[in-house]
């Protein structure tokens, strides 16, 4: 007969007492770690690398920018909260629905605070806004003054909102566009009267191309897409800029 080692219910209670005691202190010490780490983070991380403090369109393009923005605009009273504490005005649209696709809601357009668009006729879906006044404050200025000594004074495109599929195709996917949530940026005004386009100075190796390709790669930061001359012969000639698609960069 095999031998059978006596029980012992005291020393029992005693072990599972103790096992409940050493996992609960376990917990505690692990939770309090995080609250720490998370106290720490929450004073010393900088807001634009935080994806839990509120964006701002003062705040340096950072880490969780794009995040927060597309998480803003998905609000429309805190988007435009955002934009105005920032000092910028807009003028709200009327929602609209065209042909049988297009259906445009939470729409605005930017009338002062930012480098003007040209033309000004650009409705865009408040949380495009957001992406674009960060872009241009965050990322085109500063790269016009350190790379050509001079601010932008106004951003050229072909236009936000279009009622029409992806290269104005028959069929497929509808475009951002018809959303009003892109924008084609063609160029910049500069200080001194001055211009930069996509399609004549992308491949500048001076300090216009250098310009183009600094804020090209700045909006990757901020917008879900971003579509340049280097993604296909379709955009020789200006940045898609977009809230509303997917994750991309070229």
């Amino acid at each position: 007969m095999a031998y059978r080692v006596p029980r012992h219910p005291r020393i029992e209670r005693h072990a599972r007492h103790q096992t409940r005691l050493a996992r609960l202190t376990g917990l505690v010490l692990l939770w309090s770690l995080v609250a720490i780490m998370a106290l720490l983070a929450q004073r010393t991380l900088p807001t634009q690398h935080a994806p839990w403090k509120t964006l701002s369109v003062v705040d340096p393009v950072g880490m969780a920018t794009r995040i927060k923005a597309a998480r803003s605009g998905r609000d429309p009273e805190l988007c435009r909260a955002i934009l105005a504490k920032a000092g910028l005005t807009y003028l709200d649209l009327p929602d609209r629905t065209e042909g049988d696709f297009c259906v445009v809601r939470d729409a605005l357009r930017i009338e002062s605070g930012m480098a003007p668009l040209i033309p000004a006729d650009a409705p865009m879906v408040c949380k495009e806004a957001l992406a674009l006044s960060i872009w241009e404050r965050q990322v085109v200025q500063p790269a016009a003054y350190e790379l050509l000594g001079q601010g932008v004074t106004g951003l050229e495109h072909y236009g936000a909102y279009s009622c029409r599929r992806m290269y104005g195709k028959a069929s497929g996917p509808v475009s951002e566009h018809a959303l009003a949530g892109a924008i084609d940026l063609a160029g910049f005004r500069l200080a001194d009267g001055s211009r930069i386009t996509v399609a004549s100075d992308w491949t500048d190796p001076g300090p216009k191309g250098q310009f183009l390709r600094r804020v090209r790669d700045g909006a990757c930061r901020v917008f879900l897409t971003t579509l340049s001359p280097d993604y296909n012969a379709e955009h020789r000639d200006h940045f898609h800029l977009d809230m509303n698609g997917w994750s991309k960069c070229a």
